[in-house]
């Protein structure tokens, strides 16, 4: 069962932006039926790092489309990427301890908390302002 599904009100309004949502909902979701799946903890490994790597190729189309549309608010969109990629970073250590004593789902209900919150403020935010500039 997914933990994040796709919805319409998810959309920024932006198509490549949209589509790389998706696809790093699907990733935390294939995440978290690793856990529910009681994969080993390689695999959830792998699918963290996989996620980040996209992450931040989807980081730099966004950062790419502030540059060149001159956004106002890049600074602090820039920042939240990077704790973003931070918490990424550290839910891959925390899953490689054993000794860490973190329940593995809740990392991945964290990571999607997060990228819902991001969606739903920040790019929203971002989304309507490319919309102006006549990027969809």
């Amino acid at each position: 069962m997914p933990i994040l599904s796709w919805k319409d009100g998810y959309s920024v309004g932006v198509r490549s932006i949209d589509d790389e949502h998706k696809q790093l909902l699907a990733m935390i979701n294939r995440a978290y039926d690793s856990v529910e799946n009681m994969e080993e903890e390689k695999v959830m490994i792998e699918l963290v790092d996989e996620m980040r790597r996209y992450a931040m190729i989807h980081f730099a189309t966004e950062e790419k489309m502030m540059l060149q549309y001159d956004y106002p608010f890049s600074n602090e969109h820039k920042l939240q990427h990077n704790d973003f990629m931070i918490k990424a970073a550290s839910s891959n250590n925390i899953l490689d301890s054993s000794a860490s004593g973190v329940e593995p789902v809740k990392i991945f209900k964290y990571l999607a908390d997060w990228l819902r919150e991001h969606i739903l403020k920040t790019d929203k935010k971002l989304g309507e302002f490319l919309n102006e500039k006549g990027v969809k």
